[in-house]
């Protein structure tokens, strides 16, 4: 038991994350069942206040379903938003596979469910089986999952955010009863209120409370189900990526504070470091952990709490309703977006990249019937019948049961055929070699070996100078070191990749490298030449090199070779040729970088006094060239 806890301790968030909604659901089911009605009377306790001749009053179940739930909607519109201007979805031919299964990830299991249920009372539920549940798939995918291709989880983001998308609307436009409009303008003032502060560029994430709170008010009482207020609200909120010129204001003022500590000038580092970075991120940030930790299992809690007896299991399997649900989320789910998937590649077979297949694709379809949330959470909005919320409560359930299983062998078998196919993704392919590799230290000489793969648009591209200064400080010629490129999908990084390559034309890789990572992150052509003029190079024949992309074939070579191991983000690093897997901040890296040095010196000691000692490493550490 001690080991397990450990292990899921040192997991992926994800997987804790859903870890912690199982258990959530365990206790609901535990509590639901035992005598009494405690469980039902706990999640109706009214809760409210009072203010004067006015009442306001919900349940606890309705607080966490209408209220709670509305910050779990707009920590998913917060991501919809990103990806769609930032990121994966703004590239539409990487984004139009899965966006394209998504949909019909939504249509086909709703179809499949309308045609079981046809002629009955639960027809109007088909709207329980069009999701699936992001939190439940990334925590499976990182628990079965590896060995896959990263690329394969970008696949599956894409998927889920697709897929959160048409779920929100279906609640929007198919669950919303007892309309009354006139609520509707004091929303609609919140979000006129909202709108206004984003065109006067208010930075602070605080002052944006109170607006919401008036729309979410409003929607509340016009009878549109509340937690849209989340998904109204997070779309306005401002969203950019990090300018130059902050990021460089921000410098000043954490350099000011470094030579003079004190309390005003802390603050002012702090408030131009926040203003580098928009709303919409530091609301997702601060929302992410309350999502995963409490929101998610507090709703588990709430609403997943079935009473199981023979009578009800009974019930529901002989039940349409509940097969309708089955049928829709596991058959359907693989149905749509296999067929998709497959179609899709038929036209564009370069779509999803060298590493993602359809073998990849069908197994992440079995996972994707797993509709948990926001399954039930419409279950409860389509159902007013006792009985069908029962039965339709554990048709979700056991779906989600189901897939899971199902998902957990499929990727069971892909796995093996994976690693006896593919080759070992920890080690560094192509080895280190110091006669091709762009090397800072004495390879000859050097204990240890580090190997970057990096770029200019990662959050930790500019920090890579300070990471690899420190190196230099602490090992001295016991490391060296060495960059390959890695450039993400921006047209601008890989013709910064190119610009470096232009840069050691003129025998100034590095310099130009150091230069080009104090203007990350790159979002103008222009930083390039500034870059260039830093770096003390002839900009005419840097131009020249640049335009005839000189160094396009190293560029190539990294980036196929980074594919080959499915590297998916920069930096990531190799140390004596093996990939490092921890934090990626100076003092980890480093860290890891001082075992590897201690391992090796330990390892010659007896060496050392038998002489058996070759060159400045031990025997075998170096590998081979191209």
């Amino acid at each position: 038991m001690t080991e397990l806890i450990t292990r899921i301790r040192r997991s992926p968030v994800a997987l804790r994350g859903a870890v912690v909604l199982i258990a959530a659901t365990l206790v609901a089911l535990t509590w639901a069942n035992l005598p009494g009605e405690g469980y039902a009377s706990f999640w109706h306790l009214p809760l409210g206040f009072e203010v004067g001749g006015y009442t306001f009053r919900l349940d606890l179940r309705h607080w966490i379903n209408d209220a709670v739930m509305a910050l779990f909607f707009a920590h998913v519109t917060l991501e919809v938003r990103r990806e769609l201007e930032l990121g994966e979805l703004r590239d539409w031919r990487r984004a139009s596979v899965p966006v394209v299964a998504a949909v019909a990830g939504l249509v086909i299991p709703a179809l499949v469910f309308l045609a079981v249920t046809w002629g009955t009372e639960a027809v109007h539920g088909w709207g329980v089986v069009v999701s699936t549940d992001t939190a439940f798939v990334l925590g499976m995918l990182a628990l079965v999952g590896r060995g896959m291709p990263p690329q394969l989880r970008v696949f599956l983001v894409t998927l889920a955010v697709a897929d959160d998308v048409g779920a929100l609307a279906v609640i929007a436009f198919a669950y919303t009863d007892h309309f009354d409009p006139f609520p509707l303008l004091l929303a609609a003032a919140g979000l006129a209120a909202i709108g206004v502060m984003r065109l006067c560029g208010v930075w602070r994430g605080t002052l944006y409370l109170i607006p919401s709170i008036v729309v979410w008010v409003g929607f509340l009482l016009s009878g549109v189900h509340a937690t849209l207020a989340g998904v109204a609200i997070a779309l306005l909120l401002p969203i950019f990526s990090a300018r130059s010129a902050d990021v460089r204001h921000a410098q000043d003022h954490v350099r000011a504070f470094q030579l003079a500590p004190s309390a005003g000038s802390a603050r002012t580092a702090e408030e131009s470091l926040a203003r580098t970075i928009s709303v919409n991120e530091r609301a997702h940030r601060a929302l992410t952990p309350y999502v995963t930790w409490l929101i998610l299992p507090l709703f588990a809690l709430a609403n997943a709490g079935v009473r199981i007896t023979p009578e009800t299991l009974a019930e529901a399997a002989g039940s349409r309703l509940t097969w309708g649900i089955v049928l829709g989320l596991v058959v359907g789910k693989i149905v749509a977006i296999s067929l998709a998937s497959w179609i899709m590649l038929r036209a564009r077979p370069d779509a999803l990249g060298d590493a993602v297949r359809m073998p990849h694709v069908f197994a992440v379809s079995v996972l994707a019937g797993m509709g948990f949330t926001i399954s039930l959470f419409v279950t409860e909005l389509a159902f007013a019948d006792p009985g069908q919320v029962s039965s339709a409560q554990i048709g979700v359930l056991a779906a989600t049961l189901l897939a899971a299983v199902l998902g957990a062998v499929v990727f069971g078998i892909l796995g093996r055929r994976e690693r006896s196919h593919a080759p070992d993704r920890a080690r560094l392919s192509p080895a280190f070699d110091a006669h091709r590799d762009r090397v800072i230290g004495d390879a000859d000489a050097a204990l240890v070996t580090v190997v970057e793969y990096g770029g200019y648009a990662s959050p930790f591209a500019a920090a890579s100078h300070e990471m690899r200064s420190e190196m230099s400080r602490r090992f001295g010629t016991d490391v060296a070191y060495a960059f390959r490129h890695l450039p993400s999908s921006e047209p601008l990084e890989r013709h910064a990749a190119l610009a470096n390559e232009a840069g050691a034309e003129q025998g100034r890789f590095w310099e130009m490298r150091d230069a080009l990572l104090s203007e990350a992150p790159l979002r103008d052509p222009r930083q390039l030449r500034r870059a260039a003029a830093a770096a003390g190079l002839n900009l005419r024949r840097f131009e020249r090199d640049l335009a005839a992309e000189v160094g396009r074939s190293r560029v190539d070579e990294d980036t196929s070779d980074a594919r080959a191991m499915h590297l998916l983000e920069a930096p990531a690093f190799f140390i004596d040729g093996m990939r490092y897997t921890g934090a990626l901040d100076a003092d980890s890296v480093n860290a890891a970088v001082r075992e590897a040095r201690d391992r090796v010196r330990d390892a010659t000691i007896p060496a050392r006094s038998g002489g058996a000692r070759v060159g400045g490493r031990r025997a075998g550490l170096r590998g081979g060239g191209r």
